[in-house]
């Protein structure tokens, strides 16, 4: 029988080909891939050899804590911030059409989890030095049913169930990647600069079924179907128990070949270049895809439609020969087991001092079996109780004492290398202790943001602006036109470009809106500085403001307003501000103008604003300085 050929190149040299260049990345990854699971053990604390009754076996969560800030302070910098990118347009009147691509993206990526997603994204880069995410585009379209009340006679409704197919989930996304599932171009530093990648994933074939016969499959449906007759081969399954994996899907594969009615499939795609023979259409950057290891699911042009591998990677801390950068864990790991040790031996000698160990004459006539401390405890023996009878024996206790400073050496040593410091943590730390001064202690917090702010920067410039560049492609292929957009957060009532309520009618995205070729900003970097520096910012700011009248008029205070209270932590900030902007109306009844058409002036860059109207603005509202609030 003839092989089976897809696109023109036979079904086995496609099997052939994405399995060489798989087994290539993985000879190449393992080495990295040896040291991931003692570095995951030290982080979560895991003992993997046998452990004695009679030993402490402690493990100080050092590398924990440090990690958890990590995470946290990069998650809540990057996302926690509404808009979570920014996009400015080339022109003033770009500003209303970039806003909306603005809040667009920044939606889709609340509505892809990207908290949750970020969580574990970052926490694989400091785990095993570097982070990986996928992207692409979804849709989830599923039959349900909804009860509506439909009118059967005049002035008679009844509840009537209706089936329809729903639409769950369309549009971008994007999800974190196993770093053992993963394998890259060797000798390449960067995604972008390989000419190809692989990645393995597992999934059910009932689910590979129901997806190809949607009406946007992402496999063959012909190809799905053959998997039955080709099942995970065994050398799969043996391949998988005997790799340790190390992350949170390490058991995808086992929860899915365990499960009674379970159907694992093993995918493997390949996104890059193939050699000009492959290509018979003439594109060579394509997307392959092998089910079970011998069925071709998929082989067409890259799914981006620009030559662009849909992943982006993040390193915390570089390594400019290595693809892989340096793990916060590799860093801590020898100074976490080295404290851990010195702990574990110390807590050893403090139960020989507590319940000593005893040396006893062999005809003293005690029984041992009730030999153990207790208050108020009488041991009776035959003969003369003293100490050549039965003596406790202590030991020398001095060296026990060495034991905190040279934990805190190993604690020292660990912040030393991964830039977490006590007091980004929320501890204390620092000399001086209770004789520094609050000045003092953020001034030293700010000195160890500087090299933290440095790694949010390199998240920002290498994964959540191209991230955010990806989905906005994405939504000029395949996004619905005309989109509704919904504005969410503070932005909902106010239009920050006009500082005026936005109109009563629905903000939608069409496709002049998608066709400007903007690029994203992330916005979370200038957040790193801690919450309480920036307040005192803003008070110093408002002092030297209220000394200049002319500065007072210039700015938007509706916006500033709001973003005071948002830092001083006030909710509800709609309910604190009015609805209008009381000198943009006063101006407008004065000059005889529409407070909205004024806006729009008022918000035009300086040089291009009329002196009159400039004057105008000069003039109006209460020009006396502000009170103090230091």
């Amino acid at each position: 029988m003839d092989t089976p050929r897809v696109g023109g190149v036979s079904e086995a040299r496609l099997v052939e080909l994405v399995d060489a260049r798989w087994q290539h990345a993985m000879r190449n990854n393992s080495g990295q891939f040896g040291k991931l699971q003692r570095w995951y053990d030290a982080y979560r604390g895991v003992w993997s050899g046998r452990l004695a009754s009679f030993r402490n076996n402690v493990n100080i969560p050092f590398t924990f804590a440090m990690i958890q800030s990590d995470v946290a302070r990069k998650v809540q910098t990057s996302f926690g911030q509404w808009p979570i990118v920014s996009f400015e347009g080339y022109s003033p009147e770009d500003a209303a059409r970039a806003k909306k691509n603005e809040v667009l993206i920044s939606a889709q990526m609340k509505d892809a989890d990207s908290v949750i997603k970020a969580v574990d994204f970052f926490l694989q880069a400091d785990i095993c030095g570097t982070g990986i995410a996928r992207y692409g585009w979804k849709n989830i379209t599923r039959k349900t049913r909804l009860r509506r009340m439909e009118s059967v006679a005049p002035g008679y409704s009844v509840p009537v169930v209706r089936e329809y197919d729903a639409t769950m989930f369309d549009g971008p996304n994007w999800e974190p990647v196993d770093r053992l599932d993963f394998g890259q171009q060797p000798g390449k530093n960067h995604i972008n600069d390989m000419g190809w990648v692989c990645h393995r994933y597992y999934a059910d074939l009932d689910d590979l079924l129901e997806d190809a016969s949607s009406d946007m499959p992402y496999f063959d449906l012909g190809a799905v179907q053959r998997l039955h007759a080709n099942p995970m081969s065994s050398q799969t399954s043996v391949e998988f128990g005997v790799r340790r994996v190390t992350y949170r899907n390490e058991y995808d594969y086992q929860a899915r070949a365990n499960e009674r009615f379970g159907k694992p499939v093993e995918i493997i795609e390949m996104h890059g270049l193939v050699p000009r023979e492959f290509a018979p259409d003439g594109i060579r950057h394509r997307c392959i895809a092998i089910g079970n290891g011998r069925v071709v699911l998929k082989n067409r042009e890259g799914p981006m439609g620009n030559t662009q591998k849909p992943f982006v990677s993040y390193c915390p801390m570089p390594d400019p020969y290595n693809f892989d950068g340096v793990a916060k864990t590799e860093v801590a790991f020898g100074p976490q087991q080295t404290a851990n040790r010195l702990v574990n031996q110390r807590l050893d000698a403090l139960d020989h001092l507590i319940d000593p160990m005893y040396v006893a004459s062999s005809g003293a006539n005690i029984n041992t079996q009730h030999l153990f401390t207790r208050s108020g405890r009488i041991i009776l023996v035959d003969g003369p109780a003293d100490d050549s009878s039965i003596r406790p024996l202590i030991p020398n206790m001095n060296g026990v004492q060495l034991v905190p400073g040279e934990v805190g050496q190993q604690f020292g040593f660990m912040q030393l290398g991964t830039g977490e410091t006590e007091s980004l943590m929320g501890g204390g730390g620092g000399g001086g202790g209770n004789r520094e001064t609050a000045r003092g202690f953020l001034g030293r917090q700010e000195n160890a943001v500087t090299r933290l702010a440095m790694e949010s920067r390199i998240a920002e410039e290498g994964f959540i602006e191209p991230l955010a560049n990806a989905f906005r492609h994405m939504d000029r292929m395949w996004l619905s036109m005309p989109h509704e957009l919904k504005i969410l957060g503070s932005l909902a009532t106010t239009n920050p470009n006009t500082g005026m309520p936005y109109e009563a009618i629905s903000q939608t995205v069409d496709y002049d809106d998608l066709t400007p070729d903007y690029r994203a900003r992330a916005v979370g970097a200038s957040q790193m500085m801690g919450r309480s520096v920036r307040q005192q910012n803003l008070v110093q700011l408002l002092q030297m403001m209220s000394a200049n009248p002319a500065l007072l008029q210039l700015v938007n205070w509706g916006n500033f307003a709001r973003q005071a209270f948002d830092l001083f932590d006030f909710k509800n900030v709609n309910e604190l501000l009015v609805s209008t902007v009381p000198a943009v109306n006063q101006t407008a009844d004065q000059m005889g103008m529409d407070p909205m058409a004024l806006a729009g002036v008022a918000t035009t860059p300086l040089e291009q604003m009329s002196p009159d109207i400039l004057g105008q603005l000069m003039q109006t509202g209460n020009s006396a300085p502000l009170p103090s609030l230091g």
